[in-house]
């Protein structure tokens, strides 16, 4: 092999190190959780990325501060009780739908918008505001959050910081009414 030809390879090889390194990097990049704790993760501003399927089928990053409260409802279309849950939730936005003060994200663990919208035609459901339905269809966001439930909400405050969580079903919108004033204060697990 000429020198030229060593060369060649040599900064082929360090390009491919340093291309696999930065994937490897960027993959990595979550925010912090505390596996200890039974609760989801505390900081949204934390950096790193936590990718849902939105209904244009683009990819949403929810890192970052919201600047407004934000509400997380995870469910699945197979879970005891997420039609009556999400009736709930719909009748809530349609109550706060002029509000700029909170947002919906609603995290679906479903593999297409088409079997989603499906069943919530089955279940007599009409969204509000459709595009709060996002999908993580192989569950990788909600794991990353520290979600461990079927049907579980967490409400952050307008910075980014989880301010309490509800841990299974949830009474909508009178129980949640107390959750988003927290959030809307600035509470803060932690």
């Amino acid at each position: 092999m000429t020198p030229s030809r060593r060369r060649v390879f040599l900064f082929g090889a360090l390009g491919l190190f340093a291309v696999g390194f930065a994937w490897a990097y960027w993959l990595s990049l979550v925010p912090a959780t505390h596996p200890d704790h039974d609760h989801g993760i505390l900081n949204m501003d934390a950096g790193g990325h936590l990718n849902v399927k939105t209904r244009d089928g683009k990819t949403r990053n929810l890192v970052g501060r919201p600047g407004k409260a934000l509400v997380l409802h995870f469910f699945s279309t197979s879970a005891d009780g997420a039609a009556s849950e999400l009736g709930g939730i719909f009748r809530m936005q349609e109550e706060l739908k002029a509000d700029p003060g909170v947002e919906f994200v609603l995290i679906a663990q479903d593999r297409d918008f088409e079997t989603l919208d499906a069943w919530l035609k089955q279940k007599g459901l009409t969204a509000p505001q459709p595009n709060t339905l996002v999908l993580d269809p192989d569950g990788d966001t909600t794991k990353k959050l520290n979600s461990k439930r079927p049907l579980e909400t967490m409400f952050f405050n307008a910075e980014g910081k989880l301010s309490s969580q509800a841990r299974g079903s949830l009474e909508w919108p009178d129980a949640a009414m107390s959750h988003l004033a927290r959030a809307r204060g600035g509470e803060m697990i932690e």
